[in-house]
């Protein structure tokens, strides 16, 4: 079970980061989602995504749902590379 240098434990702490990462996203883009539908006001207040507040709610949903998806697709992937250091 132990690769070289610990890469079976960095693998799984990656993939388990990556899996924090897209559950948190999916939790944002929910609450993107709500606002829409609600109609209410959704504010991001970050100084790296300020700017999405300029574009319609529908947008910054479809933006929130494409990182899920990227967070996902990584999560995925450092998934399978734990499990073929398992099995090596």
């Amino acid at each position: 079970m132990q690769k070289e240098n610990g890469d079976t434990e960095i693998a799984f702490l990656a993939a388990l980061f990556y899996w924090v990462a897209t559950i948190a996203t999916c939790w944002m883009s929910k609450s993107v989602f709500e606002a829409w539908q609600n109609g209410t006001a959704f504010e991001l207040v970050s100084r790296k995504t300020r700017f999405l507040n300029f574009f319609p709610t529908w947008f910054v949903f479809i933006v929130s749902v494409v990182a899920v998806v990227f967070m996902a697709f990584f999560a995925v992937k450092q998934t399978l590379k734990f499990v073929r250091y398992l099995r090596s």
